[in-house]
């Protein structure tokens, strides 16, 4: 991960909203920051477990019509 950019002060230095986080407590504030400025775009970088199954998700090799949803449990 070192060897890629820090896309929020990128997206500060052209005068938008960069915002990090890494914890779930750090997720509401920082969505309510984002959205506040009405004129600019926020970019947010999330960080996640690597192991952690974020959704949606594109399987490899798959295209975007192949998007999978989550778990289901019946």
């Amino acid at each position: 991960m070192e060897a890629l950019p820090d896309f929020p002060a990128l997206a500060r230095a052209y005068g938008h909203v960069g915002l990090r986080f890494e914890t779930a407590a750090d997720m509401e504030p920082a969505i309510r920051e984002a959205l506040s400025p009405k004129d600019r775009t926020a970019f947010m970088d999330f960080h996640a477990d690597a192991m952690e199954n974020v959704w949606p998700m594109v399987r490899s090799g798959h295209g975007l019509t192949d998007m999978l949803f989550g778990v289901s449990v019946d």
